[in-house]
């Protein structure tokens, strides 16, 4: 709690240093004849922020609307009627959609200074908007290869890799071509030229780096054609391109790309440094650097004689030389002396078919756990071997050592058998090595002090030292340089906040870094902006109150609930992942059966057929309310930009914890519990 006040009072002396001059703005006016409904929704994404701005426009008498709002650079906007529709003419509208097609958003560009307005008819019969005003020409641009654009949905079931670049580039061809036409009729602007350059080459991008997971999906299954020279496209396409900041598909780009670079060293151990917390030893940045490359060369795999005394094995010289080679290029452990296999009722033949595959796929292997598997499965169809487990079973050890004379090559070297036996012996009983040990640390100056803390710190338990994407972000500052750099960086940390990320100190510590070489301060302020809304959301803060409407059309208010502790589940009927996790909520109610807690399910489905159904079907039990898309004000209050999202509110109607996965049963279960104590109590 010491650290949000701290960071709340920080927040509000910057706010009254002033802010930085207001970006431009844009303007958007229209009249609709024959509207569907009285309220009109637009969205867009600053180039300031990866997260969605929003604005509501209502009607006048005479069916108008004005709406101007900042806009940094050029940026797509989209416009959808809020609600269209009472029941009893849905029917028409779902009569006018099979004749002339769906009811497209409306899309369109403005830029800085832009003066657009837009004139529709939306009656029975569908109509183009009619555009005129500053920006007029790029929104006809727009509206005229709008179906075309919208017509390509890949199908990648059986979409083999030749089929799909063929029908990549032609996608990317036709984009193009139509652009360049469009340069011919209309007076596109030199902003939108560059906003739709970048937004045709980086949805290619996406679309190339993106096909090996869309066809394993699709597919339930690898693709083996895909080698490491498919990866070659990355070369043809810049990384850092500073003209297509704000472009939804940049972003979306950079952090499958950083991703996938990272997913290629998903096998390698962490270095030193990301073990352990060296800030409080005598080592700088550098040092940190050279301590990591100096272990990885020498004390990732120590010496044979290091650990064993080989002067007990009576072998001469050249013999020890020889020996410590044979160590040093000893053979991996195959798959079959890593895990107990015995739950997966394999044949001999077939665990050393396993092995083999192992073996070919870099030792490398995934584990797939799900309530959805009734029994332990091996999948090699991928590149690698994946273990599918049900929920409550794991991988397990063979909890059998494998002797050190098994994984040597003696063709070059012949012991005795007693000699070989007295080695496995000394092996088995190896001692740990002292960091100290390993690695020759006088050339970093360290202090006996310092020293004999670096050796406690390597005996004690380790783990993984990055989290909050922190891996990707430090990739990002060595892969990218410039505005684009920061800009991206912004969006972590935005992201970071906005999700209420569990390691909200790490965050904010990353914060304070970027602030400090950040020469953009529309970004600081931008990333303030998420932090004050996050800090809102934070545990000990009130949770927002909502009133919505349950299954009966009765209103609910969260407030009525006081006294009780909550569990909110933010969800709706298409979410897979939110479907998924139903088997630990059941878990959980089960546990606080006879607890005073209420159990608050809130849909997102715009769909409310689709909303009921989806609660019968699955037999999903509580209070039912459901607020009709992203944009509805609960979810924004909640900060919802993913699902399913999970809160629980204490019995005094305070946060107490955001909630991102739900395996933990028991640990969240005790969160309740303490949760349900009264006010006061």
């Amino acid at each position: 709690m010491k650290l949000y006040l701290s960071i709340l009072v920080a927040l509000l002396s910057t706010a009254s240093m002033g802010l930085a001059q207001a970006p431009r703005a844009a303007t958007i006016t229209g009249k609709i004849h024959n509207p569907p409904a009285r309220e009109i929704e637009f969205g867009y994404r600053s180039s300031l922020s990866p997260t969605r701005s929003e604005h509501l426009v209502v009607l006048d008498s005479e069916n108008r609307f004005a709406l101007t709002f900042p806009v940094p650079r050029g940026t797509l906007v989209m416009g959808r009627y809020k609600d269209p529709q009472p029941p009893k003419w849905r029917w028409l509208e779902g009569l006018r959609s099979f004749v002339f097609g769906p009811r497209a958003q409306l899309i369109l560009f403005v830029e800085p200074g832009d003066s657009l307005h837009i004139e529709m008819n939306e009656g029975r019969f569908s109509s183009s908007p009619e555009f005129s005003g500053q920006g007029a020409d790029n929104n006809r641009f727009i509206a005229e290869i709008l179906p075309a654009y919208l017509d390509y949905r890949p199908d990648y079931e059986g979409l083999e890799l030749e089929d799909f670049i063929r029908q990549a580039d032609q996608r990317r061809q036709d984009e193009f071509e139509w652009l360049a036409k469009g340069r011919e009729k209309y007076a596109l602007s030199a902003g939108f030229i560059d906003y739709a350059t970048a937004r045709f080459n980086y949805e290619w991008a996406n679309e190339m780096i993106s096909y090996p997971t869309h066809y394993r999906f699709a597919n339930d299954h690898d693709n083996r054609d895909i080698t490491s020279e498919y990866y070659d496209f990355l070369q043809d396409i810049p990384l850092v391109d500073e003209k297509a900041i704000g472009t939804s598909e940049y972003r979306t780009f950079l952090t499958r790309t950083l991703d996938w670079e990272l997913d290629k060293e998903r096998l390698k151990p962490p270095t030193l440094s990301e073990m352990y917390d060296f800030s409080g030893l005598e080592l700088s940045d550098a040092d940190q650097i050279q301590l990591d490359s100096l272990y990885e060369k020498e004390g990732r795999r120590p010496s044979l004689s290091k650990m064993v005394d080989l002067s007990a094995l009576g072998l001469s010289d050249s013999e020890q030389i020889q020996l410590e080679s044979l160590y040093e290029n000893r053979r991996s452990l195959r798959l079959s002396e890593r895990f107990d296999l015995s739950k997966f009722d394999l044949s001999d033949a077939a665990i050393a078919q396993l092995d083999s595959f192992y073996e070919r796929s870099d030792k490398s292997y995934g584990t797939a756990k799900s309530s959805g598997y009734e029994s332990s499965s091996i999948d090699t169809m991928g590149t690698r071997v994946v273990f599918h487990l049900p929920m409550e079973e794991e991988l397990e050890g063979t909890g059998e050592r494998v002797p050190l004379s098994e994984l040597l090559d003696w063709s070059e070297l012949s012991l005795s058998a007693a000699a070989v036996a007295r080695l496995d012996s000394l092996y088995e009983q190896r001692r740990s090595l002292k960091l100290s040990e390993k690695l020759d640390l006088s050339e970093f100056g360290l202090s006996e002090a310092a020293q004999a803390q670096l050796d406690s710190m390597y005996a004690a338990p380790w783990m993984r030292r990055i989290s909050f994407g922190g891996k990707r972000y430090a990739l990002a500052k060595q892969k990218l340089d410039g505005k684009v750099l920061y800009w991206f960086l912004a969006g972590e940390l935005i992201n970071g906040f906005e999700r209420g990320h569990t390691d909200f100190a790490l965050v904010h510590e990353r914060w304070e870094e970027f602030k400090e070489t950040n020469p953009y301060p529309e970004y600081n302020e931008a990333i303030e902006a998420a932090l004050t809304k996050a800090l809102v959301l934070q545990p000990g803060q009130p949770a927002p109150d909502f009133t919505l409407d349950d299954l009966d059309g009765q209103p609910v208010s969260l407030n009525q609930f006081k006294g009780k502790a909550i569990f909110i589940d933010f969800w709706a009927s298409w979410c897979g992942p939110c479907i998924s996790d139903l088997p630990y909520i059941q878990k959980i109610k089960a546990e606080m059966a006879e607890q005073p807690v209420v159990f608050l399910n809130i849909s997102l489905d715009d769909d409310e057929a689709a909303w009921r159904k989806a609660i019968a079907k699955h037999e999903i039990k509580g209070v039912h309310l459901r607020a009709a898309g992203w944009s509805a004000d609960v979810a924004k209050a909640y900060s919802i930009s993913s699902l399913p999202s999970y809160y629980v509110v204490d019995a005094q109607g305070r946060i107490a914890e955001r909630l991102r996965v739900l395996d933990d049963t028991q640990g969240i279960v005790a969160i309740i519990a303490e949760s349900t104590k009264a006010a006061g109590g």
